[in-house]
């Protein structure tokens, strides 16, 4: 798909240095969006800002996958009016607000798993999910959808796995009706909401493209895919970058249908000379479920990391000796007091690299340059 960046719209436009990085480092977090049709962007939507202000084929489905989609493709009148409403109601800053209670640690890794039951093996919950008007119509340890306040109601203690697909099961559906309604206003679903992968023509420059995404995700990430992954493909011009010029990118987008939660990438390819501009894992699982260290801890090892991280840009992408270094150790805090990874800046003349950098198993989680 190919998409234009309106530079008479955007010149006007200023934001801090400071501002740049907050929305870099945010976005790789996984963090979603207000619009319900656009919770599920991840780095990509961070990346098309900050890029802009600087200025598959595919095989065969499995019958797991044909049979979630015939489930939400059957859904009768009722359900599906039903669903309209409730995206139509959606008013959320982000996916989890809509939830009475924020999902536990051990919910949202089984949510994980599960989601891969549920579109990988046709595995469904016994029931839907309860929709009730008011919240005195459900029962004592349900989970249920009450439209009067528009929220979803966990119970309060831990969910069961039957609760956990019941919730994937509504979240899909109202995925589909969501999307369905995207089409027919002529909107093309973004990152983490289309149902399919961007159709690929044998020979085009855009399946060149993702071929070398699919390189750089197995050699960089230890990933290759299979029919259980969406991927996009998206072509943008006029792009700025820092040292003033404007190029064409490609941006290739992998995920898996499910909640969000679970680990996605997100490539940006400079088309002219087809070298990255940013590799990005993203998710949950990239910043939870790791080792965290105290601040103290994690600035103790800034200078080892900092010799791994300028190894790794040399051996991969030939850069030389950075101008200047800037190290954090608390930008990826979700407590005030740990973190997981050190965020480093480089500057190398007219290009700003930026790193995130696994601590537990010196994993690059991202890499991006401009």
């Amino acid at each position: 798909m190919e998409n234009k960046i309106n530079k008479d719209l955007i010149s006007n436009i200023e934001i801090s240095d400071e501002m740049k990085r907050s929305i870099y480092r945010n976005c790789i977090k996984g963090r979603r969006t207000a619009d319900f049709r656009f919770k599920y962007a991840t780095a990509l939507s961070a990346v098309i800002i900050i890029a802009a202000v600087f200025a598959v084929t595919g095989i065969g489905a499995s019958a797991a996958i044909i049979g979630y989609k015939a489930r939400l493709a059957n859904m009768d009148e009722e359900e599906y009016q039903g669903y309209q409403t409730e995206v139509e109601n959606d008013i959320f800053v982000c996916t989890d607000e809509g939830f009475s209670r924020e999902l536990t640690d051990a919910e949202i890794l089984r949510s994980i798993k599960l989601e891969r039951e549920y579109y990988d093996k046709g595995i469904f919950p016994e029931t839907s999910m309860a929709h009730y008007e008011t919240k005195a119509e459900m029962k004592d340890g349900e989970l249920a959808y009450i439209t009067e306040d528009n929220i979803v109601y966990l119970p309060e203690g831990e969910m069961t796995d039957e609760q956990l697909l019941e919730y994937i099961d509504h979240d899909a559906k109202k995925r589909y009706v969501n999307v369905q309604g995207l089409i027919e206003e002529g909107i093309e679903p973004g990152v983490n909401m289309a149902l399919e992968s961007t159709p690929i023509k044998e020979g085009s420059e855009d399946a060149k493209v993702k071929a070398l995404a699919d390189k750089y995700l197995k050699d960089f990430y230890g990933v290759t895919t299979d029919d259980s992954w969406i991927v996009l493909v998206d072509r943008f011009e006029n792009v700025g970058i820092q040292s003033g010029a404007e190029v064409t990118v490609y941006d290739i987008d992998y995920y898996q249908l499910g909640l969000g939660y679970a680990t996605s990438y997100n490539f940006r390819i400079i088309a002219d000379d087809m070298s990255p501009m940013m590799l990005s894992e993203n998710g949950y699982e990239s910043f939870n479920g790791v080792k965290l260290y105290t601040f103290d801890e994690a600035k103790a090892k800034e200078a080892d990391g900092q010799a791994f991280v300028q190894d790794y840009l040399s051996k991969n992408f030939g850069y030389g000796e950075p101008n200047k270094v800037i190290a954090d150790s608390e930008r990826y805090s979700d407590d005030g007091k740990t973190t997981s990874c050190i965020d480093y800046e480089f500057d190398f003349d007219d290009t700003t690299v930026y790193v995130c950098y696994r601590i537990e198993d010196q994993r690059i989680i991202c890499y991006c340059k401009q």
